[in-house]
């Protein structure tokens, strides 16, 4: 059955998405995928420079990208040492860490419904048997600053390395008319939102097409609550009775927000 407000947006980055687009499908969304961000790779470091996890207790994994970037960095066939323990903010990171560097692996991280972000991260570290002495951050060009900063207030020595570049992905002429289209006829739409740096690419692409009055009548799936104030920090103004809901960042969790979102835009 197609649904009354049926266009899915989905902002994560390509390759991301196929999964859902053929879920979504089979519930009668029409999806189109407009990834915010691309992710690109960043030179590798010479011999000796790069940190390598047997200098560290704990080396945290912030995103799919970090793991991907980081096993690009290491040398072909590298092994984990098993000594070394890791983290990452969710369970989907985690599977990439496992499929990476060993399904045996173990990995902390937060599990299921809750927030999956550097606060929910931080007790269970605290929780361990013995705090890390020496912790290695993955992350792209910026981010986990709160993280970093926590664990260097207990006196923990804190590296971070950039595994990838985030940058504002390019929309092929096709999309942006599909786009217009859909703002041209006022076609209702739900936004799959998951980062801050997406959010804001989000808003200056729809601002170079002038869709941003279209784009705020939309409907929002976030994959974190503090997702929106950072949408109306980068639209510039307090957003009102917005009509959204929030999700875990898995593929099964995100589908059935989209199905309970269309009870809302019908009351709308």
């Amino acid at each position: 059955m197609t649904h009354a407000y049926a266009t899915a947006i989905l902002t994560r980055p390509a390759g991301r998405n196929t999964a859902l687009v053929r879920a979504l499908g089979q519930r009668g969304w029409f999806v189109l995928e407009c990834p915010a961000l691309e992710i690109q790779s960043v030179p590798s470091l010479p011999a000796g420079v790069l940190p390598r996890p047997e200098a560290f207790d704990l080396v945290v994994f912030v995103s799919r990208a970090a793991v991907a970037g980081y096993k690009r960095q290491l040398p072909e066939n590298f092994v984990w040492p098993r000594q070394v323990q890791t983290a990452c903010m969710g369970p989907v990171t985690a599977g990439a860490v496992q499929r990476a560097f060993g399904a045996d692996l173990a990995v902390l991280h937060p599990e299921g419904a809750a927030s999956q972000d550097s606060e929910a991260l931080w007790p269970l570290i605290l929780a361990e048997p013995a705090l890390p002495r020496r912790v290695l951050i993955l992350r792209g060009q910026d981010g986990r600053e709160w993280l970093s900063e926590k664990l260097a207030a207990l006196g923990i020595a804190v590296t971070v390395q950039q595994t990838y570049q985030r940058e504002i992905a390019s929309w092929p002429e096709p999309l942006c008319l599909s786009l217009r289209v859909q703002a041209a006829a006022e076609g209702h739409a739900v936004w799959l939102l998951t980062s801050a740096h997406g959010v804001e690419a989000i808003v200056q692409k729809l601002a170079e097409l002038k869709l941003l009055p279209w784009f705020e009548r939309s409907a929002f799936i976030f994959t974190h609550e503090r997702l929106r104030p950072v949408l109306g920090k980068a639209l510039g103004r307090e957003l009102g009775q917005l009509c959204h809901a929030v999700a875990s960042p898995e593929d099964e969790a995100i589908v059935l927000c989209f199905d309970q979102i269309v009870s809302q835009l019908k009351q709308t």
